[in-house]
Protein backbone atom coordinates (compact mmCIF):
# COMPACT_ATOMS: atom_id res chain seq x y z
CA UNK A 1 0.00 0.00 0.00
CA UNK A 2 3.08 2.38 0.40
CA UNK A 3 4.56 1.78 -2.84
CA UNK A 4 0.69 2.62 -4.34
CA UNK A 5 0.43 5.74 -2.06
CA UNK A 6 4.01 6.64 -3.28
CA UNK A 7 3.18 6.35 -7.16
CA UNK A 8 0.53 8.56 -6.33
CA UNK A 9 2.38 10.83 -5.23
CA UNK A 10 5.08 10.97 -8.27
CA UNK A 11 1.94 10.84 -10.61
CA UNK A 12 3.26 13.80 -12.44
CA UNK A 13 6.78 12.85 -12.94
CA UNK A 14 5.27 9.56 -14.26
CA UNK A 15 2.79 10.79 -16.76
CA UNK A 16 5.95 13.24 -17.89
CA UNK A 17 8.29 10.20 -18.32
CA UNK A 18 5.55 8.23 -20.17
CA UNK A 19 5.08 11.74 -22.61
CA UNK A 20 8.69 11.80 -23.01
CA UNK A 21 9.46 8.55 -24.23
CA UNK A 22 5.98 8.73 -26.53
CA UNK A 23 7.48 11.92 -28.05
CA UNK A 24 11.01 10.47 -28.76
CA UNK A 25 9.37 7.12 -30.40
CA UNK A 26 7.29 9.00 -32.67
CA UNK A 27 9.38 12.26 -33.47
CA UNK A 28 9.80 13.14 -36.88
CA UNK A 29 7.20 10.32 -37.73
CA UNK A 30 4.73 11.01 -41.06
CA UNK A 31 2.01 8.58 -39.43
CA UNK A 32 3.03 8.63 -35.83
CA UNK A 33 0.99 6.26 -33.52
CA UNK A 34 -0.40 4.91 -37.17
CA UNK A 35 2.42 2.84 -36.77
CA UNK A 36 1.08 1.25 -33.87
CA UNK A 37 -1.67 -0.01 -35.61
CA UNK A 38 0.37 -0.62 -39.15
CA UNK A 39 3.04 -2.99 -37.31
CA UNK A 40 0.37 -5.58 -36.30
CA UNK A 41 -1.43 -5.51 -39.76
CA UNK A 42 1.60 -5.77 -41.64
CA UNK A 43 3.18 -8.22 -39.91
CA UNK A 44 -0.34 -10.45 -39.59
CA UNK A 45 -0.51 -10.18 -43.17
CA UNK A 46 2.54 -11.12 -44.02
CA UNK A 47 1.87 -14.60 -41.22
CA UNK A 48 -1.10 -15.24 -42.44
CA UNK A 49 -0.30 -15.63 -46.34
CA UNK A 50 2.50 -17.85 -45.28
CA UNK A 51 1.02 -19.92 -41.81
CA UNK A 52 -2.92 -19.60 -42.55
CA UNK A 53 -3.15 -22.76 -45.20
CA UNK A 54 -0.85 -24.47 -43.08
CA UNK A 55 -3.25 -24.08 -40.21
CA UNK A 56 -6.68 -23.27 -41.57
CA UNK A 57 -7.79 -26.85 -40.48
CA UNK A 58 -6.62 -26.23 -37.35
CA UNK A 59 -7.34 -22.09 -36.28
CA UNK A 60 -10.62 -20.48 -36.27
CA UNK A 61 -9.99 -16.76 -37.61
CA UNK A 62 -6.11 -17.18 -38.16
CA UNK A 63 -5.95 -13.11 -38.49
CA UNK A 64 -7.23 -12.91 -34.77
CA UNK A 65 -5.40 -15.86 -33.98
CA UNK A 66 -2.39 -14.30 -34.66
CA UNK A 67 -2.94 -10.94 -33.57
CA UNK A 68 -4.03 -11.87 -30.00
CA UNK A 69 -0.76 -13.44 -30.09
CA UNK A 70 1.48 -10.86 -31.80
CA UNK A 71 0.11 -7.89 -29.92
CA UNK A 72 0.26 -9.81 -26.19
CA UNK A 73 3.58 -11.64 -26.85
CA UNK A 74 5.08 -8.04 -28.36
CA UNK A 75 3.75 -6.16 -24.97
CA UNK A 76 5.56 -8.37 -22.38
CA UNK A 77 8.52 -8.41 -24.82
CA UNK A 78 8.83 -4.44 -25.03
CA UNK A 79 7.61 -3.82 -21.47
CA UNK A 80 10.17 -6.06 -20.02
CA UNK A 81 12.85 -4.98 -21.95
CA UNK A 82 12.05 -1.30 -21.83
CA UNK A 83 11.95 -1.30 -18.08
CA UNK A 84 15.16 -3.36 -17.65
CA UNK A 85 16.94 0.01 -18.71
CA UNK A 86 14.83 2.48 -16.68
CA UNK A 87 17.67 2.45 -13.77
CA UNK A 88 20.43 2.38 -16.11
CA UNK A 89 19.36 4.82 -18.80
CA UNK A 90 18.08 7.33 -16.10
CA UNK A 91 21.45 6.91 -13.89
CA UNK A 92 22.43 10.41 -13.97
CA UNK A 93 18.55 11.60 -13.30
CA UNK A 94 18.05 9.26 -10.28
CA UNK A 95 21.84 10.86 -8.94
CA UNK A 96 20.99 14.21 -8.66
CA UNK A 97 17.24 13.98 -7.62
CA UNK A 98 15.43 11.28 -4.63
CA UNK A 99 12.59 9.98 -6.36
CA UNK A 100 11.63 6.18 -5.87
CA UNK A 101 13.32 4.49 -8.53
CA UNK A 102 11.31 1.71 -9.23
CA UNK A 103 9.28 4.64 -11.37
CA UNK A 104 11.53 4.88 -14.08
CA UNK A 105 11.47 1.01 -15.11
CA UNK A 106 7.00 1.19 -14.18
CA UNK A 107 7.23 4.39 -16.79
CA UNK A 108 8.69 1.88 -19.61
CA UNK A 109 5.91 -0.77 -18.58
CA UNK A 110 2.76 1.81 -18.94
CA UNK A 111 4.26 3.52 -21.97
CA UNK A 112 4.33 0.10 -23.68
CA UNK A 113 0.89 -0.50 -22.14
CA UNK A 114 0.02 2.67 -24.31
CA UNK A 115 1.40 1.68 -27.62
CA UNK A 116 -0.49 -1.79 -27.07
CA UNK A 117 -3.63 0.00 -26.68
CA UNK A 118 -3.03 1.51 -29.90
CA UNK A 119 -2.14 -2.06 -31.63
CA UNK A 120 -5.63 -3.38 -30.03
CA UNK A 121 -7.35 -1.22 -32.68
CA UNK A 122 -5.81 -2.93 -35.24
CA UNK A 123 -7.96 -6.54 -33.99
CA UNK A 124 -10.93 -4.48 -34.05
CA UNK A 125 -10.27 -3.51 -38.04
CA UNK A 126 -9.74 -7.36 -38.76
CA UNK A 127 -13.12 -7.75 -36.89
CA UNK A 128 -14.99 -5.06 -39.13
CA UNK A 129 -13.13 -6.57 -42.50
CA UNK A 130 -13.12 -9.83 -42.14
CA UNK A 131 -16.75 -9.79 -40.55
CA UNK A 132 -16.34 -11.72 -37.46
CA UNK A 133 -18.99 -11.37 -35.28
CA UNK A 134 -18.05 -9.91 -32.05
CA UNK A 135 -19.22 -11.49 -28.83
CA UNK A 136 -19.77 -10.24 -25.89
CA UNK A 137 -16.88 -11.88 -23.79
CA UNK A 138 -14.77 -9.49 -26.01
CA UNK A 139 -15.78 -6.36 -23.52
CA UNK A 140 -13.84 -8.21 -21.02
CA UNK A 141 -10.29 -7.90 -23.21
CA UNK A 142 -8.92 -5.81 -20.93
CA UNK A 143 -8.82 -8.52 -18.46
CA UNK A 144 -5.61 -9.99 -19.39
CA UNK A 145 -4.31 -7.12 -21.12
CA UNK A 146 -4.20 -6.02 -17.31
CA UNK A 147 -2.81 -9.40 -15.64
CA UNK A 148 0.38 -9.32 -18.02
CA UNK A 149 0.51 -5.79 -17.06
CA UNK A 150 0.91 -6.69 -13.29
CA UNK A 151 2.82 -9.75 -14.72
CA UNK A 152 4.98 -7.71 -16.34
CA UNK A 153 5.52 -4.78 -13.99
CA UNK A 154 7.21 -7.68 -11.26
CA UNK A 155 9.00 -9.10 -13.94
CA UNK A 156 10.36 -5.53 -15.27
CA UNK A 157 11.22 -4.47 -11.46
CA UNK A 158 13.21 -7.62 -11.20
CA UNK A 159 15.14 -7.03 -14.28
CA UNK A 160 15.60 -3.58 -13.97
CA UNK A 161 17.07 -4.24 -10.38
CA UNK A 162 19.13 -6.70 -11.25
CA UNK A 163 20.40 -5.42 -14.39
CA UNK A 164 22.13 -2.61 -12.47
CA UNK A 165 24.47 -5.63 -10.51
CA UNK A 166 24.77 -7.87 -13.48
CA UNK A 167 24.90 -5.98 -16.68
CA UNK A 168 25.58 -9.65 -18.20
CA UNK A 169 21.75 -9.89 -17.69
CA UNK A 170 20.99 -7.56 -21.02
CA UNK A 171 22.03 -10.16 -23.29
CA UNK A 172 20.80 -12.91 -21.32
CA UNK A 173 17.31 -11.79 -21.40
CA UNK A 174 17.40 -10.99 -25.16
CA UNK A 175 18.02 -14.79 -26.00
CA UNK A 176 15.33 -15.64 -23.13
CA UNK A 177 13.25 -13.59 -24.91
CA UNK A 178 13.36 -15.04 -28.69
CA UNK A 179 13.36 -18.43 -26.95
CA UNK A 180 9.76 -17.28 -25.12
CA UNK A 181 8.79 -16.07 -28.50
CA UNK A 182 8.54 -20.04 -30.28
CA UNK A 183 6.91 -20.79 -26.62
CA UNK A 184 4.12 -18.60 -26.89
CA UNK A 185 2.26 -20.44 -29.71
CA UNK A 186 1.28 -16.97 -31.01
CA UNK A 187 1.27 -18.36 -34.99
CA UNK A 188 0.65 -22.03 -34.29
CA UNK A 189 -1.99 -24.15 -32.52
CA UNK A 190 -0.90 -25.68 -29.77
CA UNK A 191 -1.66 -29.26 -30.54
CA UNK A 192 0.77 -29.39 -32.84
CA UNK A 193 3.15 -29.69 -30.11
CA UNK A 194 4.15 -33.34 -28.67
CA UNK A 195 1.87 -33.87 -25.70
CA UNK A 196 5.17 -34.64 -23.31
CA UNK A 197 6.36 -31.07 -24.36
CA UNK A 198 2.81 -29.08 -24.19
CA UNK A 199 3.08 -28.44 -20.66
CA UNK A 200 5.94 -25.82 -21.34
CA UNK A 201 3.92 -23.48 -23.60
CA UNK A 202 0.66 -23.98 -21.57
CA UNK A 203 2.15 -23.04 -18.23
CA UNK A 204 4.10 -20.68 -19.96
CA UNK A 205 2.75 -16.82 -18.13
CA UNK A 206 2.69 -15.05 -21.48
CA UNK A 207 0.94 -18.11 -23.32
CA UNK A 208 -1.68 -18.44 -20.24
CA UNK A 209 -2.38 -14.08 -21.09
CA UNK A 210 -2.43 -15.02 -24.77
CA UNK A 211 -4.68 -17.79 -24.09
CA UNK A 212 -7.50 -15.63 -22.11
CA UNK A 213 -7.51 -13.26 -24.52
CA UNK A 214 -8.26 -15.80 -27.59
CA UNK A 215 -10.75 -17.32 -25.32
CA UNK A 216 -12.47 -13.97 -25.12
CA UNK A 217 -12.37 -12.74 -28.60
CA UNK A 218 -12.58 -16.04 -30.21
CA UNK A 219 -14.19 -19.07 -28.51
CA UNK A 220 -16.75 -16.19 -26.98
CA UNK A 221 -16.18 -17.46 -23.58
CA UNK A 222 -14.48 -17.16 -19.98
CA UNK A 223 -11.29 -19.50 -19.92
CA UNK A 224 -12.01 -22.31 -17.30
CA UNK A 225 -11.65 -22.04 -13.66
CA UNK A 226 -7.87 -23.00 -13.41
CA UNK A 227 -6.95 -20.72 -16.20
CA UNK A 228 -8.25 -17.87 -14.25
CA UNK A 229 -6.12 -19.04 -11.22
CA UNK A 230 -3.18 -19.66 -13.06
CA UNK A 231 -3.51 -16.34 -14.58
CA UNK A 232 -4.08 -14.02 -11.44
CA UNK A 233 -1.34 -16.21 -9.58
CA UNK A 234 1.17 -15.51 -11.97
CA UNK A 235 0.36 -11.73 -11.55
CA UNK A 236 0.33 -11.27 -8.14
CA UNK A 237 3.39 -13.29 -7.52
CA UNK A 238 5.37 -11.36 -10.10
CA UNK A 239 4.63 -8.07 -8.63
CA UNK A 240 5.23 -9.30 -4.88
CA UNK A 241 8.94 -10.96 -5.73
CA UNK A 242 9.70 -7.55 -7.89
CA UNK A 243 8.65 -4.84 -5.29
CA UNK A 244 10.38 -7.29 -2.68
CA UNK A 245 13.79 -7.83 -4.60
CA UNK A 246 13.92 -4.29 -6.22
CA UNK A 247 12.80 -2.19 -2.52
CA UNK A 248 15.31 -4.54 -1.13
CA UNK A 249 18.18 -3.22 -3.15
CA UNK A 250 17.21 0.10 -4.09
CA UNK A 251 19.51 1.59 -1.68
CA UNK A 252 22.54 0.22 -3.00
CA UNK A 253 21.39 0.63 -6.74
CA UNK A 254 22.83 4.51 -7.26
CA UNK A 255 26.17 3.04 -6.02
CA UNK A 256 26.47 0.88 -8.97
CA UNK A 257 25.21 3.40 -11.46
Amino acid sequence: MNHFSRIINYRELLSELVKRDLKIKYRRSVLGVLWSILNPLLFMLITTMIFSTMFKNQIQNFPIYFLTGQIMYAFFAESTSMAQMGVLGNGSLIKKVYTPKYIFPLSKIIFSLVNTCYSLLAILIIFIIMGYSITLTALFFFIPILLLFIFSTGVGLFLSCMTVFYRDLLHIYSIILSLLSFFSATFYPIEIIPYPYRTFVEYNPVYVYIHYLRSLLIEGQFPDLTQNILAVAYSMVSLIIGFYIFNKNENKIVLHL
